[in-house]
């Protein structure tokens, strides 16, 4: 009887608390903390605790003490995971895991890989106890237990009820809207939890066609007309990632000198003043959709994970105004399934780095602001109706830690404020960003001024900067309440056409607000959204059933009014269509290169269906076909081009224009040792000189056609890569180089017949 009820305890009453202690020790990556936690708030303890018995409950169908203990075990390991993963996401989005980014997994693991200062040490420590306990478990004889299904029973009771209570106003001392501190004082689960139900309830609306119609109809009556006279210019929206202002980090840093003397100058002539972003320190989908959208994301768990429906929005109405409307985004567009998102919201093309083989100019690992500017002024000079353009750039992004920009780029610390390394380091690479896009700002705008066509720039933050919360609290940066909500934005024209002056908005009153400025504000929904702020209302009824029946409803309203929001004509990385062919013969094999339409198009060459690796084919009698199509790495096609047809290879080079391209003896360079692989048996180089930003490369030798890859993931023998700073980066087999020599890599090379072809569609180095 006492060793039950000793099995009893251990089971239901220290394994709810091991797993909380679990949970709340990661995500506050101090076991102490944690403690002190259950101390000061009993209540949100004994909500978790309760949470986590009746789930410790459910192993009581084994039949075993072993399995019930593996049970706990597994439980144990995932609550170290979760709370692991909940840490960092408080660090760096001041929120923690909600249900919904189980969504946006492939997100972060790509954001992982930027490191963000991981407790490597804690992180190890525990991974090899739970090693340690799993081979006790696994070892240890367990005892025959009789299977209980009450108790199964009474946790799934008992977990449900639990849920069903979970409200922020049961624990009613917290701000609702402030995520960071509810799991500071409330704890993840609860939370977690509450958060999901909140933003549930808020769309408990009454939802009939009838009054969704009657609703939009007096919207339809009261909106204005159309003003024929007024001018129509390019409208470029920047989503300027985790943008901030010297106003406000001049509140906080006692800064030596100015960081953005031409933005300063530049508010003077500009419409301007601070938006409301419905999250602190992340969140760029949720700013982005309020934005284009005019919808609340509020009304949706994460609107761009939840996968869009048809959506009005900011693209869609100035397309059937005549405008074409692009989205340009120099990062990888899966994330937030933008490609699909964008699409739903009326827009023409997505150009991301997916779809573009430019070897755009970088700092530390993100496209530079400049770039993404001279792409919009490319896209520009290259339609003839008026664009809108949407950039989100990505310059900015955290982490900050990844590189010190001081000792990479020669960064200076434009501050006299005392603080911590770390905290110095984060704010100092910072302060550099947002020098670099003041510099771009002012290349830019001025040339626009110049610019024949007019042309509106609508300037915006997503977000805080998500510099940690420690260094946000040591900085002196908000980091709870309205104030970490407001980020700057600003409007400008080339022509006159925007009175300077201040105003402040919420996120989804920017674009009506932008729309009515330009007199182009006619669309039923944003003319109210407009009517609203005007009048200075934050809530409405009309406005909370319209946005249901966007989002979630049967779109009645849509209907009624006649739009269709999809383009049927939307393209990945624009139109692409070859316009001819170059090639160059190698020996007995041939190099193609397709000219597409767009010069810089990404593509993957078909041949007879099958992909063409390095765009070399052998040369041969038999008649084939050519194809260009735009995929992902997992190789989801996103665009196709037209199949071209040939009676060999001969017939090819008849009709081709001579490829011309550079080419580079690999002999000739010098290299350092990067690192070696044993298990592959290879060792990898880079070159001492850089050899230029090449979007096009073929690498050939005796041994025949090297493999081009990302030079962080090379390795493999007779693979090779360039680097974002023009270095060319080489692996060879080990038993090459034994003294690990740059003259063992030039003579190994020199054997092989090592040369690089630089074709001619990219910047000469």
């Amino acid at each position: 009887m006492r060793r039950k009820l000793t099995l009893w305890a251990g089971w239901y009453v220290l394994a709810p608390l091991g797993l909380l202690l679990c949970l709340e020790g990661f995500t506050r990556m101090n076991p102490l903390s944690a403690l002190w936690w259950m101390v000061r708030y009993p209540l949100s303890m004994l909500f978790a605790f309760g949470f986590l018995a009746g789930l410790c409950m459910l192993p009581a169908l084994c039949g075993s003490t072993r399995s019930h203990n593996l049970w706990l075990w597994g439980f144990g390991a995932f609550f170290c995971v979760y709370g692991t993963v909940n840490h960092y996401k408080l660090v760096f989005r001041l929120e923690p895991l909600f249900v919904t980014d189980i969504s946006q997994i492939r997100d972060a693991v790509e954001v992982a890989t930027l490191g963000f200062g991981i407790n490597w040490l804690v992180i190890g420590l525990t991974i090899a106890a739970l090693i340690a306990a799993l081979v006790w478990l696994i070892r240890r004889k367990g005892e025959a237990i009789r299977r209980n299904w009450l108790l199964p029973l009474l946790g799934c009771v008992l977990m449900v009820w639990l849920i069903s209570i979970c409200k922020f106003s049961l624990l009613s001392r917290h701000n609702a809207t402030d995520m960071n501190e509810q799991a500071q004082k409330n704890g993840s689960l609860f939370t977690m939890i509450a958060m999901d139900r909140y933003r549930s309830s808020l769309m408990n609306i009454d939802y009939h066609q009838q009054e969704v119609e009657e609703a939009y109809t007096r919207l339809m009556e009261a909106a204005p007309a159309a003003q024929p006279d007024a001018v129509k210019p390019n409208i470029i929206l920047v989503l300027a990632e985790s943008f901030t202002d010297e106003a406000i980090l001049g509140q906080h840093l006692n800064l030596t000198k100015p960081l953005m003397p031409y933005y300063q100058s530049l508010m003077m002539e500009c419409r301007r003043g601070l938006i409301y972003v419905p999250k602190a320190g992340g969140g760029t989908s949720e700013s982005e959709f309020e934005v284009l959208s005019a919808l609340r994301s509020k009304y949706a768990l994460n609107p761009y994970s939840i996968g869009l429906p048809p959506i009005r929005s900011t693209a869609d109405i100035l397309t059937d105004k005549g405008y074409s409307a692009t989205a340009l985004h120099w990062h990888a567009g899966v994330f937030y399934n933008r490609y699909n998102n964008l699409r739903m919201q009326g827009f023409d093309a997505f150009h991301t780095l997916d779809t573009s083989c430019y070897p755009y100019e970088r700092i530390g690992s993100y496209v530079t602001d400049e770039a993404h500017f001279d792409s919009v002024m490319e896209h520009l000079r290259l339609t003839d109706e008026q664009d809108f353009i949407f950039c989100l750039t990505m310059q900015n992004h955290g982490g900050y830690t990844y590189f010190d920009f001081r000792e990479k780029y020669g960064a200076p610390t434009p501050f006299t404020n005392q603080y911590s390394a770390a905290t110095e380091k984060v704010a100092a690479n910072f302060c550099y960003l947002l020098t670099q896009t003041d510099k771009a700002l002012e290349k830019w705008i001025e040339e626009l001024r110049a610019f024949e066509e007019p042309t509106v720039v609508v300037f915006f933050s997503d977000h805080l900067a998500p510099l940690g919360t420690d260094v946000l609290s040591e900085i002196g940066l908000p980091i709870a309440g309205d104030e970490a909500h407001r980020v700057p934005y600003f409007i400008w024209s080339n022509y006159g056409g925007i009175q300077p002056g201040q105003t402040d908005l919420y996120a989804h009153q920017l674009s009506p607000y932008v729309l009515t400025q330009l007199g182009l504000c006619d669309d039923p929904f944003f003319a109210y959204v407009e009517q609203l702020r005007q009048a200075g209302v934050t809530s409405d009824e009309t406005y909370d059933l319209l946005s249901y029946d966007a989002l979630f409803g049967q779109q009645y309203a849509y209907r009624l009014g006649g739009f269709d929001p999809v383009n049927p004509n939307y393209q990945v990385g624009g139109s692409m269509e070859i316009i001819g062919i170059e090639a160059l013969r190698l020996g007995d094999q041939i190099c193609i290169r397709p000219r597409l339409g767009s010069l810089y198009q990404a593509y993957t060459l078909l041949v007879n269906g099958k992909p063409a690796r390095g765009n070399i084919i052998p040369a041969s009698n038999d008649p084939f076909t050519l194809c260009c199509v735009m995929q992902d790495a997992s190789g989801k096609e996103y665009n196709r081009s037209q199949t071209l047809h040939y009676d060999s290879t001969d017939h090819l080079l008849a009709q081709a224009q001579p490829l011309d391209c550079k080419v580079l003896p690999l002999d000739a360079q010098t290299y350092f040792h990067v690192k070696s692989n044993a298990a592959k048996g290879t060792t990898t180089w880079a070159s001492s000189d850089p050899i230029g930003l090449w979007a096009h490369t073929v690498l050939t030798s005796q041994s025949g056609l090297w493999q081009q890859t990302g030079t962080g993931r090379i390795g493999d023998p007779l693979e090779y890569g360039i680097d974002t700073e023009g270095r060319l980066w080489v692996t060879i087999p080990y038993t090459a180089t034994p003294e690990l020599s740059t003259e063992y890599v030039q003579q190994y090379l020199r054997n092989a017949a090592a040369v690089l072809h630089l074709l001619d569609c990219a910047p000469q180095p």
